[in-house]
């Protein structure tokens, strides 16, 4: 559990924490373990004071993380037809430029693939909010240093594989939208570099809990299909 207390009542929730208003244009996120989000933080602000679009935290520790309030969709919300190919292709701007800012000493390195680069290790539509100042990118809790592919192979992998919505018309919609989104991504990124590094994303994706058993015969088809194995 957190070690502060929010002072608003709560406005989002995720898979492993909760959002709460906490004054005047700040949020309190609170870590449903209790785990504490001071290393999080460190690279929030490592990542802003490099240029690229982080909320400003303002405080942090065991089980907590106070930062700006950022008011606006995710890309995936809207990301209306009109908008998809252009989402993917800002998504792409995105991890070209955080990949162009070198990992702090001190950050540790989980991805699999060598590398000195910053990367978020979730990178994908559901973490970017759009605002009316552009976009900007939220849950750093899986940042790493690495190689920039990894982290390019691993958005490819989660927005081509994620199950659809379980609405009738998402059957006809979400495979054209995704190839939209994909193309305008995959034209802005080193998309050889990125089928390379697909079945270590893969391997690494086998383990996650939150991925379902359909999501992750997609992937290895797609790490296969890629590599020719």
């Amino acid at each position: 559990m957190s070690t502060v207390d929010p002072n608003g009542p709560q406005i989002a929730e995720g898979r492993d924490s909760v959002i709460y208003e906490h004054g005047p244009q700040r949020v309190l996120r609170a870590a449903r373990d209790g785990r504490s989000l001071v290393a999080e933080a460190e690279v929030m602000t490592y990542a802003r004071s490099r240029g690229f679009p982080v909320p400003r935290v303002h405080d942090a520790g065991p089980g907590y993380l106070v930062m700006d309030r950022i008011t606006g969709p995710t890309m995936l919300d809207d990301a209306i037809p009109l908008r998809l190919r252009r989402h993917g292709a800002l998504l792409a701007q995105l991890h070209q430029q955080l990949h162009g800012i070198p990992a702090p000493h001190w950050l540790a390195r989980h991805a699999p693939l060598e590398g000195d680069r910053l990367l978020h290790g979730d990178l994908h539509p559901l973490n970017v909010l759009m605002t009316d100042e552009g976009p900007m990118v939220i849950d750093w809790s899986n940042a790493s240093r690495g190689a920039p592919a990894f982290d390019v192979a691993d958005a490819w992998s989660l927005f081509a594989c994620a199950d659809p919505p379980d609405i009738p018309v998402a059957a006809l919609v979400v495979p054209v939208g995704r190839r939209l989104f994909l193309r305008g991504f995959l034209d802005g990124v080193d998309r050889a570099a990125a089928a390379r590094a697909m079945p270590a994303v893969v391997r690494e994706r086998m383990s996650d809990p939150n991925i379902s058993d359909t999501e992750k015969r997609r992937m290895k088809r797609l790490a296969a299909g890629l590599t020719g194995s």
